[in-house]
């Protein structure tokens, strides 16, 4: 019944092609016309789903506090106090503050706050009130610097040789008042600042996550369209060697390109937004939507070497191949739309763009494969085919219950190729269980590497060692440190409890805690104010820098600061003193390190404040490379436990056998454990690019395992025999599966010239993977098949 519908399609298709070829076309140019009009959104805010907790925080904190963004801008020199050097360096300082958009403020050494006792009253000023013309001017401010550790190793270094400038954010506008991403503008402002010639010969670094976030989004841009046109060309030298012909090579290129301009063309129909991964879409759709295409033309060319008109032979392809594509499509949208199950939401959406291509890619081989490989009849031919259809003769052939014995046949073709298959297929009957045994060895010994699979969230670790955000990123934690930081909001629930001594010294002790943690370079916060007003307030006697020991101090000192010209209190504290915010910076962790740093963080907090410690948050760079880690791990095991359960339950029903579906499973579960247990044991770790790995690899995999299943039960069914149906389906399919599985292994191995690390490792992993998952194909199923005979008893 499958196979006479899909018969019926293909002679619909034929006797309709012009009405065909004017709907891809008109489909295709409204998609192509969408592209000027997507977004591109890459806020902080997309890496969550909606309410979620993370991001509740986040919201939380730029309500309260504006903004936890910043840029970090270094000066080398060999003395930074010197008048020409601090005269340039202040000149900048008022440039970028001036130029760049959304800047809250501007914070070198010069325009630091510097809290000083002078007799009866306390004087605020900037470190450096004016550029310093003489040597004991310049003595005490290089006196100022040094005595005050907040500005060591943050504004500047223990040598006094590097200095730094901290831009912090104020509030970004939201959607409705701005349209695009405002940290967008905060990259090519600063650059444009810093090529001054009035600049030019200061050794300078800068870096920071709206620079990192923009050179991300300009990196994959440029990478999309370099590795879409290297995959391309990939493929199109592959296709010259097994294309049989240029159609061989026009069409499945065609139908894979328009497949992403459909795609892009329904991700508008969805309203979404463009994001960092939409990277991925047009290189999966190339390598993954080929498929199809091939498996149809191959068919096609079988048909045409056993002697049947293009017509009958595309006819016949249908039959035999339609079902095959169309469930292999399901599975590997079904591997894509696993990924709803991570709590990620541009992976979310990347399952919903994947899924959507491969069904495109599906929907074009049927559409376009006719136009292309059978003759276009005449008019007067047409005209005789309309009578035939109006006439009572009998039905077509390919509506007959039986095939002429010749769509049965596959030619005389017998190349190495072939051999190759014969004794692949000779060994599997010789020696199934030895095969079963050493896939079953390899298995157990990559479950040891599975155990042993790292996670790392760093974004700057996405980069290549090549990449110069990257290098500049590593010299300034060197240098400096502070490239990560950590916000801890401290919420009392109650109007004035920050002030209290007793709420002031548990947050102290956390301060403390922190400080002597290894790597972190400097904390911030409210009780550095307290303590310069109460060492300032003492005569500048060092031993009274410390907390007031009551809420009336307190409350004396933050007035007396405010009254003095003080301007930082509002970055650390609420007007109801209800909300107290302390700030660590650290030197790049990686994501196990975060992971153990939040962690311990989290359980002094639970010591000291006791059931108190649940008011305390945590947001910021740290905070969230310490949540993606976890989400990592979790959407790793989500997506590949739903590909594996939903594609399970389809090979069951598909093969109408649970012991035969499970079987059909092995084999693409086994590429799955092999690259998870390379990754352990070579020490690649989990990242934001590898997250999908698994769900993708069995998603991808299944599909030559439908193609090989089908063939083989519809073989069984006319055989009865296991050894004759192996062999007829070797013969049949193996050929194309080859073939997709190398267009595959090339294709996503063009991913290995990137930039972005994430794609270099997913382009070697994804090889590896299919590699093996032809391997399983060819021998592992198949010895399977013949030790466990799930199709029934052979015919005697």
């Amino acid at each position: 019944m499958t196979s006479r519908f899909f018969a019926f399609f293909a002679d619909l298709l034929l006797r309709r092609r012009v009405l065909v070829a004017v709907l891809v076309s008109l489909v295709t140019v409204a998609s192509v016309m969408t592209f000027g009009s997507f977004r591109v959104n890459s806020r902080n805010e997309i890496w969550f789903v909606e309410n979620d907790p993370q991001l509740l925080v986040l919201e939380k904190f730029e309500r309260i506090f504006q903004n936890d963004d910043f840029v970090y801008l270094l000066v080398q020199s060999d003395d930074f106090f010197n008048e020409e050097i601090l005269r340039r360096f202040s000149s900048l300082a008022e440039d970028l503050e001036r130029t760049v958009p959304f800047v809250a403020d501007a914070t070198w050494l010069g325009s630091a706050e510097y809290i000083e006792g002078r007799a009866d009253d306390v004087v605020i000023d900037d470190v450096m009130p004016s550029i310093p013309t003489t040597a004991e001017e310049m003595a005490e401010m290089r006196r100022r610097a040094f005595a005050e550790p907040l500005f060591i190793n943050s504004l500047i270094s223990e040598d006094g040789k590097t200095a730094g400038l901290l831009l912090e954010m104020g509030r970004y506008p939201n959607r409705d008042e701005f349209d695009g991403d405002p940290r967008k503008l905060i990259g090519p402002a600063v650059r444009e600042v810093l090529a001054r010639p009035e600049y030019a010969g200061l050794e300078l670094l800068v870096t920071g996550s709206p620079l990192i976030d923009e050179e991300m989004d300009h990196l994959v841009a440029r990478e999309m369209t370099t590795l879409m046109l290297g995959c391309v060309l990939v493929q199109m030298l592959i296709l010259f060697r097994v294309g049989r012909g240029w159609r061989g090579v026009v069409v499945p290129l065609l139908v894979v390109n328009l497949s992403v301009a459909w795609t892009f063309g329904a991700i508008w129909l969805y309203g979404y937004e463009l994001n960092v991964m939409v990277a991925m879409v047009p290189l999966l759709l190339v390598c993954v939507g080929i498929g199809d295409s091939m498996h149809l033309i191959s068919e096609f060319q079988d048909r045409r070497d056993a002697g049947l008109e293009p017509r009958e032979a595309l006819v016949a392809a249908f039959s035999h191949v339609g079902l095959a594509c169309v469930l292999t499509s399901l599975t590997t949208a079904a591997g894509f739309l696993s990924f709803l199950a991570a709590p990620v939401r541009p992976y979310r959406e990347l399952g919903v763009y994947s899924a959507t291509g491969a069904v495109c890619a599906l929907l074009l081989t049927f559409l376009v494969v006719p136009l292309f490989y059978v003759p276009w009849r005449t008019r007067s031919e047409q005209g005789s085919a309309i009578a035939e259809d109006q006439s009572e003769a009998p039905k077509r052939q390919w509506l007959r219950p039986g095939w002429r014995k010749q769509l049965e046949g596959h030619g005389n073709r017998d190349d190495a190729f072939d051999r190759l298959l014969s004794s692949v297929h000779a060994l599997v009957v010789r020696r199934p269980r030895t095969i079963v045994a050493v896939f079953t060895a390899l298995a157990a010994l990559a479950m040891v590497g599975v155990q042993r699979v790292e996670i790392q969230s760093s974004t700057i670790k996405l980069f290549s060692p090549r990449v110069q955000l990257r290098q500049t990123y590593e010299r300034v934690d060197e240098l400096m440190g502070g490239t990560m930081a950590i916000e801890i909001m401290f919420d009392t629930g109650e109007p004035n409890r920050v002030i209290e001594p007793e709420f002031l010294r548990k947050m102290e002790r956390i301060e403390k805690f922190i400080k002597d943690y290894p790597r972190i370079s400097q904390t911030t916060s409210v009780l550095d104010i307290l303590r310069q007003m109460r060492r300032a307030f003492h005569e500048n006697r060092q031993e009274y820098y410390a907390l007031p020991e009551t809420r009336e101090e307190v409350s004396q000192y933050l007035l007396l600061y405010e009254l003095s010209g003080g301007e930082n209190k509002e970055k650390f504290l609420t007007y109801e003193y209800d909300v107290a915010r302390l700030t660590a910076r650290t030197r790049s962790l990686d994501s196990r390190d975060v992971e153990h740093f939040l962690d311990a963080v989290q359980a002094e907090a639970a010591a000291v404040f006791g059931e108190d410690a649940g008011s305390i948050q945590y947001t910021g760079f740290m905070a969230f490379l310490g949540v993606m880690a976890k989400r990592i791990a979790t959407g790793q095991k989500r997506s590949f436990a739903a590909a594996a359960l939903v594609i399970t339950v389809i090979m069951i029903l598909l093969l109408r056998s649970i012991r035969t579906g499970l079987i059909s499973m092995i084999p693409n579960i086994f590429p799955v454990l092999m690259t998870l247990g390379l990754m352990g044991m070579t020490g690649i770790y989990l990242d934001l690019g590898l997250m999908s790995v698994s769900a993708i690899i069995i998603g991808v995999a299944v599909d030559d395992t439908i193609h090989f299943f089908l063939r083989l039960r519809r073989e069984f069914a006319q055989h009865r025999n296991y050894s004759a149906a192996l062999e007829r389906t070797y013969d049949s399919v193996g050929r194309p599966i080859v073939f997709t599985t190398v267009t595959l292994t090339i294709g996503f191995s063009v991913l290995m010239i990137s930039n972005v690390t994430g794609m270099v490792k997913f382009g070697m992993l994804a090889g590896y993977a299919f590699s093996w998952a032809l391997l399983a194909d060819f021998l592992f199923a198949p010895a399977l098949v013949l030790l466990t005979r799930p199709l029934g008893p052979e015919r005697d």
